[in-house]
C-alpha cells in the first residue's frame, strides 16, 4: 500500500511538474510581453512628453507672432493716422494754391479783356480818323464801338445779358 501510495504520489508529482513545466512556460512570453509593453509605455510617454513640450514650445512661438502682428498693427494705425494728417495738410494747402490761383487767373483775365477792350476802342478810333481823313467833311460825332446800325440808323447797342 505504501508503495501504491509512493507511485500515486509520484504520478501526481509529475504531472504537477509537467503543469508547472506548462505554466512556466506560459509565464516566460507574458514576462516578455509585459517587459514589451513597459517599454512601449515608457516610448509613449516620452513621445507624449515630447509633443506636450512641442505643443508649449508652438503655444510660445504663437503668442509671440500674435504679439508682433499687434505691435505691427498698431503701428500699422500709427502711420495710417499719421498719413492722413499729411494728406489732409497738403489737401488744404493745395486746395488754398489753387483758390489763390484761380483768384490770380481772375485778375489777369479782367486785365486782358481790359486791354482788349482798350485796343478795339483804339482800333475804333484810328479807323474813323482814317474815314475822317479819307472822306473829308464827314461827321463821325456820333460813331461809337457801343452803337450799331439799325434800319440806316446809328443807335446805341442794347444790353444782352450773358
Amino acid at each position: 500500500m505504501a508503495q501504491k501510495a509512493k507511485e500515486e504520489a509520484s504520478k501526481r508529482l509529475h504531472e504537477a511538474g509537467q503543469a508547472h513545466a506548462e505554466f512556466l512556460g506560459q509565464v516566460v512570453p507574458l514576462r516578455v510581453q509585459i517587459v514589451d509593453l513597459k517599454d512601449t509605455v515608457e516610448t509613449s510617454k516620452a513621445q507624449q512628453k515630447k509633443l506636450e513640450d512641442h505643443c508649449v514650445d508652438r503655444e510660445l512661438k504663437l503668442g509671440a507672432t500674435e504679439a508682433a502682428l499687434e505691435a505691427k498693427v498698431k503701428a500699422f494705425d500709427l502711420l495710417e493716422a499719421e498719413l492722413r494728417a499729411e494728406l489732409v495738410k497738403a489737401f488744404a494747402a493745395k486746395d488754398q494754391e489753387l483758390a489763390s490761383q484761380a483768384e490770380h487767373f481772375k485778375k489777369v483775365e479782367q486785365e486782358l479783356v481790359q486791354n482788349v477792350a482798350g485796343a478795339f476802342a483804339d482800333g475804333f478810333a484810328e479807323a474813323l480818323v482814317q474815314a475822317a481823313c479819307a472822306n473829308l467833311g464827314i461827321d463821325v460825332s456820333e460813331c461809337s464801338p457801343m452803337n450799331e446800325i439799325v434800319e440806316g440808323k446809328i443807335v446805341a447797342l442794347e444790353a444782352h445779358e450773358d
